[in-house]
C-alpha cells in the first residue's frame, strides 16, 4: 500500500446510495461476497452478527459488528471494521463501507487483510459502473492470499465491464485455480459463460484470444460459435482443438436449443395439488394429419454415439431402456446418428431395412430439419426435437422434445387462470427469445389476453436497466416529499412513478444468472408486488433472494412429489442436465408405445414425467406442465385456481 489509510483514489467520491442502486443490483448480484476465511470471531460477540447476515440483513450486521469493534482489543477492533465494511458492502451501502475502510491505518493491516479493503473499494467503483478505478484498486496478481479468489472475481467482473473480454475471461480463469469445491467451481463457469454471453466478441477480440492461453482462448471461441449459431461441424472441430475444455459441459445444451436449463429436485410441500397447465397446441391447419401405426419390427434410435453430445445421447437411451424394461417390451437398437444432419434420411431408410417397426429420434435440430424437408419416411418416426414454428412434417413424421416454447404457453395460461390478462414482456435478444415470446404472445391472444408492451435486453449486463426501465415507463421522484405526496394523492393499487395498465410480467431470461440480475431491477422499479413470470430455465433446484417471487412451469418429475421415485431414478449417478434427459427418453417410450397400438392422433393426451403430453393437429407433441414459485430454497408449487400475489414474498423468508 502506498497510503496510510483506504482512502479513495484522487478526485473519486462515493455516491448516495439512492442514486447507485441499479447498477449496484447489477454489479453486486453475482458476487455472493461472504466472511473472510482466519478471521477474527468470538461465540459471545459474532453469533448476533453471523445471524444477521445468514438472514440477509447486512446493514445490522455492520452495526453489530461496530458495536463489537469499540469495546474489543485494537487489533480485533480492526478486524471487526472491516468486517462491518464488508457488511455494509454486501448489503450495498457503498459509502458506510468506504468510510469504514478509510478510517484503517494500513501499515496496521495484515496482507489479506489489505486485500480484503481493496476488494470493497473496488465494489464501491462498480457500482458507480467505474471500472478503470476498480482496476487501480485491485492487484493483477493477488498471489495466496486467502482473499485471492474474490480478488479475481471482483477483477473480472471490472474487466468484463470496461469490455475487454479477453481480460475478464482470464481473470476468471485464474480464479478457478483458487476453488477445489466442485459447486463453486461450477459456478465459476456458469458466471463466466453468463458474462461472454453479452460481451463484445468483435475481431479486435478475436485476435487478442488468439494470442491468449489454450483454456482462455477456448471459452471465447466457443462463445463465438454460440453467438453465431454454428452448425455440429463447427463444434466438433472446436472440440478436437480443445480436448477436456471446461466448456465441453456446454456442448449439449448448445446443440439442443429447445433443451431447458437444468433444474433441481423438487417436492411439493403444500399438501394442495399443484397448478398444471393442460397442453397448448399453437394454430394449426385445418386439416389433420393421419396418424401412422409403426409396425411389428423393432424400435430403432437415432443416437449420437460419438462427439460433444453422445453424452446427451446415452441419457436419452438409458431412459428410454428403463422405461422398456419396466413395460416387458425389449430394448431399443441404437443407429449412430453423429454424422452430418444430411445424412438422416439415409440413416432412417438404414433402420427400416434392418427391420425397424419405428424409430425414435434424431436429437438435434438440425437433423430433425433434414427429416422434414423428405418425403414421407418409410416407418413412423419420433423426432426429439422440433422444426421451426409453421413448417409442415411429412406424413408419419412425429416430433417431441423439452421446448421452450411450452414453457411460455403454459405461464400465459396459469396467468389468464388467475385472472391476469395484461401482460408486459422483456426478452432476450435472437432467436432464442423470439420463439419464446412468439409462443407466449399466441397463447395469451389465444385466451383473450393483451400484450402490452415489448422489450429485449442485450449487450452488457450492466445496461439492462434500461430496457427494464423503459418498459415500467418508471420515473423518479427524487424528492422524498414530493413521492410522498403523489403515493398519498394516488389511487389504491396505482404507483404514481410507473405505468400501471398492466396485470403481470412474462421474463423471457435464458438462465437463472439472467433472472437474478433482471428480477431485482424490476423490484426497484416498483413492481416488486406484480406476478412475473418466467421460463423453467429459471429453475435451477433452490432459489435465494435474488429470484425469489419468479414463477415458472416446469415438469411434473421435478415438481411433484408423486414422482419422488422417478425422480431417485433419473437423478442416479447423473446431473441434471443428463436427468432432463433420461426424462425425455422415458416419455419417448410412452409415445412410441401408443404408436404401436393404434398410432398417435391429433387431441391424443398422456400423462408423462415430462409434463401432460398432447399430440397437435400437425403431430407435433406439446407438454402441459405445474407451475411454481422461486423462493430461498426449493420452489413452491402454486395451489390451482388461486393468484397469491407477490405480496408476501420476503426475499428472506423460506
Amino acid at each position: 500500500m502506498n497510503s496510510e489509510r483506504f482512502s479513495p483514489p484522487r478526485g473519486v467520491l462515493l455516491l448516495a446510495l439512492t442514486s447507485l442502486l441499479p447498477a449496484m443490483l447489477v454489479a453486486c448480484a453475482s458476487t455472493g461476497f461472504g466472511r473472510s476465511e482466519g478471521a477474527y470471531s468470538s461465540a459471545s460477540s459474532g453469533a448476533a452478527a453471523d445471524s444477521a447476515e445468514q438472514r440477509g440483513d447486512y446493514l445490522h450486521a455492520a452495526r453489530v459488528y461496530q458495536e463489537q469493534a469499540a469495546e474489543a482489543s485494537p487489533q480485533q477492533a480492526l478486524e471487526l471494521r472491516l468486517r462491518a465494511a464488508e457488511a455494509a458492502a454486501n448489503g450495498n451501502d457503498f459509502t458506510l463501507a468506504g468510510n469504514l475502510i478509510g478510517q484503517m491505518p494500513a501499515s496496521s493491516l495484515t496482507p489479506d487483510q489489505q486485500l480484503r479493503g481493496r476488494i470493497v473499494n473496488a465494489r464501491g467503483a462498480l457500482a458507480r459502473n467505474d471500472a478503470a478505478t476498480a482496476l487501480r484498486w485491485l492487484p493483477v496478481d493477488p498471489g495466496n492470499l486467502p482473499s485471492a479468489e474474490r480478488a479475481q472475481a471482483v477483477r473480472a467482473r471490472a474487466l468484463f465491464l470496461s469490455g475487454d473480454t479477453v481480460g475478464g475471461t482470464q481473470a476468471m480463469v485464474l480464479r478457478e485455480h483458487y476453488l477445489h469445491d466442485p459447486a463453486a467451481i461450477s459456478e465459476n463457469r456458469n458466471s463466466l459463460w453468463t458474462s461472454l454471453s453479452t460481451a463484445p466478441l468483435d475481431s479486435s477480440t478475436l485476435a487478442r484470444a488468439g494470442s491468449s492461453d489454450p483454456i482462455t482462448r477456448g471459452w471465447i471461441e466457443l462463445a463465438n460459435l454460440a453467438r453465431r449459431n454454428a452448425s455440429l461441424s463447427f463444434y466438433n472441430n472446436w472440440r478436437q482443438r480443445y480436448p477436456g475444455h471446461p466448456g465441453d459441459e456446454r456442448l449439449a445444451a448448445l446443440l439442443m436449443p429447445g433443451a431447458p436449463a437444468p433444474g433441481g429436485a423438487i417436492q411439493s410441500e403444500t399438501g394442495v395439488l399443484p397448478s398444471a397447465t393442460l397442453p397448448a397446441t399453437p394454430t394449426q391447419p385445418s386439416t389433420q394429419a393421419p396418424a401412422v401405426v409403426a409396425g411389428n419390427g423393432f424400435a430403432a434410435m437415432l443416437l449420437p454415439q460419438s462427439g460433444p453430445v453422445a453424452s446427451a445421447g446415452e441419457a436419452v437411451r438409458a431412459g428410454y431402456a428403463a422405461a422398456a424394461a419396466r413395460a416387458g417390451a425389449a430394448a431399443p437398437q441404437v443407429f449412430d446418428s453423429s454424422g452430418t444432419a444430411a445424412t438422416m434420411p439415409a440413416l432412417v431408410q438404414q433402420a427400416a431395412s434392418a427391420g425397424a417397426g419405428l424409430v425414435v429420434g434424431p436429437l438435434l435440430k438440425e437433423s430433425v430439419y433434414a427429416l422434414g424437408v423428405q418425403a414421407q419416411p418409410p416407418v413412423p418416426v419420433l423426432a426429439l426435437n422440433y422444426m421451426d414454428a409453421n413448417r409442415p412434417a411429412p406424413t408419419g413424421l412425429y416430433q417431441f422434445g423439452l421446448a421452450p416454447e411450452d414453457e411460455a404457453r403454459a405461464a400465459a395460461e396459469d396467468a389468464v387462470g388467475r385472472g391476469l390478462k395484461r401482460a408486459l414482456v422483456l426478452v432476450q435478444s435472437g432467436e432464442w427469445g423470439s420463439r419464446v415470446l412468439a409462443a407466449f404472445q399466441q397463447r395469451l391472444s389465444e385466451l383473450g389476453g393483451v400484450t402490452v408492451d415489448i422489450e429485449r435486453y442485450s449487450g452488457p449486463q450492466e445496461s439492462w436497466s434500461g430496457p427494464v426501465q423503459r418498459l415500467l415507463r418508471y420515473h423518479a421522484i427524487e424528492d422524498r416529499k414530493a413521492a410522498a405526496e403523489a403515493r398519498a394523492k394516488a389511487l389504491p393499487g396505482i404507483d404514481p412513478q410507473r405505468r400501471n395498465d398492466f396485470d403481470f410480467i412474462f421474463m423471457g431470461a435464458r438462465s437463472q444468472d439472467h433472472a437474478r440480475l433482471l428480477w431485482p431491477l424490476f423490484r426497484f422499479y416498483h413492481a416488486e408486488r406484480i406476478a412475473i413470470y418466467a421460463t423453467a430455465a429459471v429453475n435451477s433446484g433452490n432459489g435465494d433472494r435474488d429470484v425469489s417471487g419468479i414463477r415458472f412451469c416446469d415438469s411434473p418429475w421435478l415438481l411433484d412429489s408423486r414422482y419422488s421415485a422417478f425422480h431417485d431414478e433419473a437423478l442416479a449417478g447423473r446431473n441434471y442436465d443428463s436427468a432432463r434427459l433420461y426424462a425425455l427418453g422415458a416419455d419417448s417410450f410412452l409415445l412410441a408405445q401408443h404408436m404401436t397400438q393404434g398410432g398417435l392422433h391429433p387431441g391424443d393426451q398422456f400423462a408423462g414425467a415430462t409434463g401432460t403430453l398432447a399430440v397437435g393437429n400437425d403431430n407435433a407433441i406439446h407438454r402441459g406442465l405445474i407451475c411454481a414459485r422461486l423462493r430461498v430454497g426449493p420452489p413452491t408449487p402454486l395451489a390451482a385456481g388461486v393468484d397469491p400475489g407477490n405480496a408476501d414474498d420476503d426475499p428472506n423468508t423460506p
